[in-house]
């Protein structure tokens, strides 16, 4: 619910940015002239475009080497999903693809993500670990990641969570 309030938060100061923003324009125009505004309104674009590139959201680990051919995984495989959080307008869930090779399960593949509307927030995921005990159908998991609360795209607080449990590996 908390998630929801702070999106909504957001998106009324984003409006009221773009407002204060046009009639900055107006003003700079009228006052100082149109070679100022442009270069004033060119200014507000490289900040609004400025890309993060360490954006951690998604991390995918694999646990085999697929390039070394006698660590390649030969065999079935299946999906499992785990929801590690679940509020009203997002989730967070882990992907594990499990291989079969007989009776024997192995991890190839554990990937964290969120989903849902993410309004003034992000999620940055740490770390992933996974144990698979042998001869056991379930693995015990750690996701460890931050949470940044933002207001216009800057961190206002960061709140680090942990997520452990074991998961049923079943198809």
């Amino acid at each position: 619910m908390f998630e929801l309030i702070w999106g909504i938060f957001n998106g009324i100061l984003l409006l009221y940015f773009i407002v204060i923003c046009f009639k900055s324009v107006k003003l700079i125009k009228e006052e100082v002239g149109f070679l100022a505004s442009l270069v004033f309104v060119l200014g507000l674009l490289s900040f609004m475009s400025n890309s993060n590139d360490k954006n951690l959201a998604d991390k995918n680990i694999d646990f085999l080497n697929q390039t070394n051919p006698k660590k390649t995984f030969n065999g079935n495989s299946f999906f499992h999903e785990v929801l590690l959080e679940d509020n009203l307008i997002s989730k967070i869930g882990l992907s594990i693809i499990v291989g079969e090779k007989g009776t024997e399960l192995i991890i190839l593949n554990a990937n964290c993500h969120r989903s849902g509307i993410i309004s003034g927030t992000n999620w940055n995921v740490e770390n992933v670990d996974i144990d698979k005990q042998k001869d056991k159908n379930y693995c015990s998991y750690l996701v460890r990641g931050k949470m940044d609360w933002k207001i216009l795209g800057i961190t206002i607080f960061s709140e680090y969570k942990t997520f452990r449990g074991n998961a049923l590996l079943r198809k």
